[in-house]
């Protein structure tokens, strides 16, 4: 089969698929996704779910990132705008993400010292 060969696209031939109908289907998929009607080329107002749907994802990302753990030799410190707020023991545990709050972790097993 030679590469100019008018035939060579053609599904009853056995060749690739039509890429343009599978940007199409792509598309009908993804506008169906985002809550568009999925038809021609008209314009969907069906954006605003798809909106709503990602800011939904970043909260939940962000807020899940408030979740740290603190190994038995150390304890977290919990500071709320860069203030002390508490102590935290070992263990799982949750704070506000940034820039609210953040945690430092001192390691309480390692001797420290400074000579003067």
């Amino acid at each position: 089969m030679a590469l100019n060969d008018p035939q060579w696209g053609n599904k009853k031939n056995g060749g690739p698929p039509d890429l343009e109908e599978m940007l199409r289907s792509f598309n009908r998929k993804l506008s169906g996704f985002f809550g568009g009607k999925g038809g021609g080329g008209g314009t969907s107002g069906g954006m605003g779910g798809g909106i709503s749907l990602i800011v939904a994802i970043v909260v939940l990302v962000w807020i899940g990132s408030g979740f740290y753990i603190v190994d038995p030799s150390q304890r977290g410190v919990v500071l709320r705008f860069g203030k002390f707020t508490e102590a935290t023991l070992p263990g799982p545990h949750w704070r506000w993400p940034y820039p609210i709050e953040s945690v430092e972790i001192v390691n309480m097993g390692q001797v420290r010292s400074v000579e003067v």
